[in-house]
């Protein structure tokens, strides 16, 4: 579904008022691959979706109350949260804030934008921040809606700082791939479940105390066909490979994922 159509079912006809609506993604780190190049891609989604990036925000009215809306688009590039999804999605806290607005977030995403670099994953930090002096320090009401997929850095910031979470049935749900089940701060637990690791057809369930989760390791293979591998090293326990055995990053991706995670954890990052 799109954001346009989330958008239509959710508010009161005629009450929608966008905000930041017409900016737009450059090339912060001058992006290279063997692909289109970055500005590229984002012209060609734009003509495809309609939108100038991966989230709508306004103000709009449910029941005819005022609410401040972002809702981000899984069609737009993944719903990758890049610059202009972190400053749009800050605004629209910050413009609720001053007009004591309750906040509701459509999450829809494949996560942090890798073709931003870091500017991408400060986002996650930004985002959170406002939040905070939303919730902790006025007291306000923010209200997070995961549908499928939200992933990645989405997951790992304001996807899960809701004061009500809402998860949409059957919605894919997860922070760094398929192996991750649960990170719980309010537990304090992290749950990793896998089907076919390390072997075909085996499962495995881990439970962890985020407090015993001493740093994010991230291990180079070296060989015919090197590989990255990513682990997270538990005290007493050693390294617990977070990578399958039949996955292969590139660099820039691997030191991505390493460091949403080691955001989400609050621990190092160790590169061997």
């Amino acid at each position: 579904m799109s954001s346009s159509d989330r958008i239509e079912l959710s508010i009161d006809p005629g009450t929608w008022d966008p905000l930041d609506k017409d900016m737009i993604s450059i090339d912060p780190i001058d992006f290279r691959s063997k692909e289109e190049p970055y500005g590229d891609r984002i012209d060609f989604y734009q003509r495809r979706t309609g939108l100038a990036d991966a989230i709508q925000t306004g103000i709009g009215q449910i029941n005819g109350i005022p609410v401040a809306i972002g809702v981000m688009d899984f069609q737009f590039m993944g719903g990758s949260m890049g610059s202009v999804v972190g400053e749009k999605i800050t605004r629209l806290i910050e413009y609720a804030t001053n007009r004591s607005l309750p906040v509701i977030i459509v999450c829809a995403s494949g996560g942090a934008r890798m073709q931003e670099g870091s500017l991408s994953l400060m986002q996650m930090a930004k985002i959170s921040s406002a939040s905070s002096n939303y919730q902790s320090d006025k007291k306000l009401f923010y209200v997070s809606i995961l549908t499928s997929p939200t992933t990645g850095g989405v997951t790992a910031s304001f996807g899960m700082l809701g004061d009500i979470i809402i998860a949409e049935p059957n919605a894919y749900i997860a922070f760094a791939g398929s192996g991750y089940d649960r990170f719980d701060r309010k537990e304090g637990i992290v749950c990793i479940f896998r089907w076919g690791f390390p072997g075909i057809n085996r499962r495995i369930f881990l439970r962890f105390f985020m407090r015993d989760i001493q740093s994010i390791r991230i291990e180079v293979k070296e060989g015919l066909y090197p590989r990255r591998v990513l682990y997270m090293e538990i005290r007493g326990q050693g390294a617990i490979p977070l990578t399958r055995t039949d996955e292969n990053f590139t660099p820039r991706e691997i030191e991505q994922k390493a460091a949403e995670l080691a955001y989400f954890l609050r621990v190092p990052i160790e590169v061997f």
